[in-house]
């Protein structure tokens, strides 16, 4: 009985400990004069935003980490120049074509 509770608290911190796991995306779009975002999340949905305070560093093709499927601000983590930014996340869950409309329609 001791051994299947303490395997049934295991299974319970794996499975909390990989539900909190951050997002990963890769940036297909960043605009530097409108700060607008778009990144393609590992699971294959497109997230857009824009990104608040001016990033050292962004560019298209660097993979980042965080929050990406919930609207509001966030601080994104850029794997690739190993710095943190925040953006304010509008819309996400997105295909590739209304990712790039809801570019068009805010910028």
């Amino acid at each position: 009985m001791k051994k299947f509770i303490a395997l049934v608290v295991v299974l319970c911190a794996v499975m909390i400990t990989s539900s909190a796991s951050a997002a990963k995306g890769v940036v297909v779009f960043y605009g530097e004069r409108s700060n607008k975002i778009i990144i393609e999340t590992d699971s294959g949905h497109y997230t857009c935003g824009e990104v608040s305070g001016l990033p050292f560093r962004l560019r298209r093709g660097d993979e980042v980490a965080g929050e990406l499927e919930s609207t509001g601000r966030h601080e994104l983590y850029n794997i690739t120049e190993d710095e943190s930014f925040y953006v304010w996340i509008s819309d996400y869950w997105l295909n590739k074509e209304r990712a790039f409309d809801w570019l068009e329609r805010n910028s």
